[in-house]
């Protein structure tokens, strides 16, 4: 779509970490990770075929967005008719564009499981209700909120219920034996343990960094087709919302609403086709929904890829177009992306530069420490800080910096 006109955000930990496991490096051991793996495996899978760059970013997220697309198509087609879904998948793709989902990011990749979950939910099919929450929840941790709707369909609509959440925590606990057992058999149980569990869930929602609340001008806009929603919805709609929604807490950022989405577009979708509604009573609401995908869209019109800008590319071709092979790197407060781009490697364990990582547990020291030990050949650092003076210190005892771009310096070892 950043070629069709709408701006793509290349986030680049979906090419630094699945890049990494391809070169052999092992996801929570080798990786500092907060999130659950499975997109991350199956990006792995997907270059693997196909190589690793942002071009292949590209098409497996806008294959994604395709998929989620029809499986839209499908659920409404099911549950409803034909024009509900021809109509919710329109508006869940241009929803999408709004929402700034131009850009693969683990919230994205939940969204196909919240529509199989629903869909299950609806056939009664608990087995396989658990065993879609749990690749869900695998995916990323915030899955977990759809807890909600699986609580809400089994005790509202389900005479057997005990049959029925025994059928789900089978499915579920199929699914997280069989990935449990693996993390064992790669010896990074504790590693997971330590980066996804007690970083990733306990330390990092309750981080001063990580908390960012919108203003009210930011909330309006992003919660106000959702008000309009509700006037239509049906309580199991409205359970899949507000599981899609409470994943944007703490860090306020519209692609985090992806999960909501296909759900809020089917609502809309049944509130303009149905006929109890009077036509007068749907005009301000269809009106104000025109308004408001036209607002949202024309912010995502453009043609940028977020993360690889003209600076990221003229630091990558500097690397790569040097005559001497450089093989190791580490990149400071930049863009770790850098690492696929000029098929280098950091120091292990990767520690991303993001200030929630750096406080935790003392994680600027082991940085400092494996540099010393690594000295990698190039260190990439974007604006220093008044901070970290420790690092910077090493950095230009043994390296020269010159500036490349704006504020990055390209430094090579002395």
């Amino acid at each position: 779509m950043s070629n069709l006109g709408i701006n793509f955000t290349a986030w680049p930990e979906m090419l630094a970490w699945p890049y990494l496991m391809l070169q052999g490096w092992l996801p929570y051991k080798d990786i500092a990770i907060a999130h659950n793996p499975l997109l991350l495996l199956d990006l792995a899978i997907f270059y693997k075929l196909f190589g690793v760059g942002i071009i292949q970013l590209k098409i497996y997220t806008w294959i994604l967005i395709a998929i989620n697309a029809y499986l839209v198509y499908f659920v409404s087609n099911k549950f409803w008719n034909k024009k509900v879904a021809v109509i919710s998948s329109v508006l869940y793709l241009l929803l999408t564009i709004v929402y700034e989902g131009n850009g693969l990011w683990f919230d994205l990749a939940l969204t196909p499981f919240a529509i199989l979950l629903y869909y299950f939910l609806r056939q009664k099919n608990y087995l396989w209700s658990g065993i879609i929450f749990m690749l869900g929840f695998l995916t990323k941790q915030t899955f977990i909120y759809f807890l909600l709707p699986v609580a809400v369909e089994i005790v509202l609509s389900t005479k057997y219920k005990v049959q029925s959440i025994k059928k789900n925590l089978l499915g579920s606990g199929i699914i997280f034996g069989f990935f449990a057992a693996v993390l064992y058999l790669l010896g990074i149980l504790d590693d997971y343990y330590k980066w996804a569990v007690e970083f990733g869930i306990l330390y990092l929602p309750n981080n001063e960094g990580q908390i960012s609340l919108p203003n009210l001008r930011q909330f309006v806009f992003a919660m106000s087709p959702f008000f309009v929603a509700v006037i239509s919805t049906k309580y199991l709609v409205l359970s899949f919302m507000v599981a899609g929604i409470a994943g944007v807490y703490p860090r306020w950022e519209l692609f985090h609403f992806q999960p909501a989405l296909p759900f809020l577009a089917i609502a809309i979708a049944t509130f303009l086709l149905d006929k109890k509604f009077k036509r007068i009573l749907k005009y301000i609401p269809f009106v104000l929904l025109l308004l408001f995908l036209a607002i949202g869209i024309k912010r995502q019109v453009g043609t940028t890829t977020r993360f690889y800008e003209e600076d990221v590319q003229a630091v990558g071709s500097l690397i790569t177009n040097t005559e001497a092979q450089i093989t190791s790197l580490y990149v400071i407060n930049y863009w770790d992306n850098l690492y696929a781009l000029t098929n280098t490697t950091p120091p292990k364990p990767l520690i991303p530069y993001i200030p929630w990582y750096l406080d935790y547990n003392n994680n600027l020291d082991l940085i400092l420490n494996n540099l010393k030990t690594e000295m990698p050949k190039v260190i990439v650092i974007g604006k220093r800080e008044k901070t970290n003076s420790n690092l910077y210190d090493f950095v230009d005892k043994y390296y020269s910096c010159t500036f490349v771009e704006k504020e990055v310096e390209l430094c090579s070892k002395n």
